[in-house]
């Protein structure tokens, strides 16, 4: 076969997922390695035997371990690339980052206000109607009147706190369960963010 033949099977037996010019790199290689045979004197039948069989040369490797070598090599680059852009970006992206975690923080915060201000009054109710129950036995010396009065008011933080209590319960496990949700889907969208770019 002549050059253009050769030139011709080799292209047709090239992996289909390079790009068009290390396709090109790799047959301007062949071709002046054809050149160079003919401008010794052979003819172009005689350099393509010599050169080899066009789907052998890329079966055997000669392309795939070129292309290989020259994929790592550039994605090394790359990789310098990113991490010397991530090291001289970092006063940007960083605080852009510290910026992402205090929002995400705060509605975390937010979500779980709810349940800390129920939690308080339960404990608030709880212990300050128990504590003004028992001292209403020391305001019997300031007068009847004044130790049912502070008898009731203990019962009504006592009801107070059973009451928040019971919010608290309940909330606390939707409270729970959206926080949950919402973690999943944030690590989640991390995960894909990473895969997509190959970290």
């Amino acid at each position: 076969m002549d050059r253009k033949q050769f030139l011709a099977a080799l292209m047709m037996y090239l992996p289909a997922g390079i790009n068009d010019i290390e396709k090109s790199e790799f047959l301007d290689y062949y071709d002046e390695m054809i050149r160079e045979f003919v401008a010794d004197g052979y003819t172009e039948e005689e350099a393509t035997a010599m050169v080899g069989d066009p789907e052998e040369i890329v079966a055997n490797g000669e392309f795939s371990k070129a292309y290989m070598k020259d994929n790592a090599a550039s994605k090394g680059r790359i990789n310098l690339g990113i991490l010397l852009l991530l090291v001289l970006g970092f006063p940007l992206w960083g605080s852009i980052l510290l910026a992402a975690v205090c929002l995400l923080l705060s509605g975390y915060i937010l979500l779980w206000t709810p349940l800390i201000v129920t939690g308080s009054f339960t404990v608030a109710g709880l212990l300050g109607g128990l504590a003004s129950m028992l001292l209403s036995l020391v305001a019997v010396q300031d007068g009847l009147a004044v130790a049912l009065m502070q008898f009731g008011s203990g019962m009504v933080l006592v009801g107070i706190g059973l009451i928040c209590g019971v919010l608290t319960v309940k909330c606390s496990g939707w409270i729970l369960a959206v926080s949950k949700r919402k973690t999943m889907a944030i690590w989640n969208g991390l995960q894909k963010g990473v895969t997509r770019y190959g970290y």
